[in-house]
């Protein structure tokens, strides 16, 4: 009788398992980026540069992933302590302040300063931590090499420091649809009415 009972409740372990497994939501690619015709783009643009980088997903995306539409940017990375957390938190108090629609048309970049450790994983983990709307932000990591050329173009400065820590300036940028720099807010917990009104001001 234990042994009919063993077997049974190992049974049904194994069928709850199976279907937990065959019903979990299995994540789905996030939207391709739209191609570019660099041509056509102004002098000013910061889509230029070419510069292929690695999302949260594994998924290879340009810098230019989100043209078309206005774009929040900044640097940061994944195990940062105190700052990039509070930089995502000042994005995120910004998005509260826009209307849905206005909402929905704004996206998020936020690029690594540390590619390599920021691998799709770690980012994921950011992403999982602030419960970040993947339909329109996504966290990236481009070639060591580029970083430089990215913190240039959007006027952040970083520098190693004791412990494997980043000291970076928090600067949130906001670009208009053709990549061009339109505002800044430089600092954390700053208010976000500059930012807000350049953004409305492009409607």
């Amino acid at each position: 009788m234990r042994l009919r009972t063993l077997i049974l409740a190992s049974l049904c372990l194994y069928s709850t398992a199976t279907l937990a497994a065959e019903t979990a939501p299995v994540p789905q690619p996030l939207p391709q980026a739209a191609a570019v015709d660099k041509a056509t783009l102004p002098g000013d643009s910061i889509y230029h540069l070419d510069v292929d980088m690695v999302d949260q997903r594994g998924q290879t995306v340009p810098l230019s992933l989100y043209a078309g539409q206005p774009v929040l940017i900044s640097m940061f990375y994944a195990s940062c302590p105190m700052a990039c957390p509070m930089l995502i938190a000042d994005v995120t108090a910004l998005e509260e302040k826009l209307t849905a629609e206005e909402r929905a048309g704004l996206r998020v970049l936020l690029v690594s300063l540390d590619p390599e450790a920021d691998t799709p994983e770690e980012l994921r983990g950011v992403v999982e931590r602030h419960v970040i709307d993947e339909t329109r932000w996504r966290l990236a990591s481009p070639p060591e090499p580029r970083v430089r050329d990215i913190a240039a173009l959007l006027g952040i400065s970083y520098q190693a420091i004791e412990g494997g820590e980043l000291h970076h300036s928090s600067i949130i940028t906001l670009l208009d649809s053709q990549g061009r720099i339109i505002e800044k807010l430089d600092g954390l917990q700053q208010s976000p009415e500059p930012l807000l009104q350049a953004l409305r001001a492009l409607e």
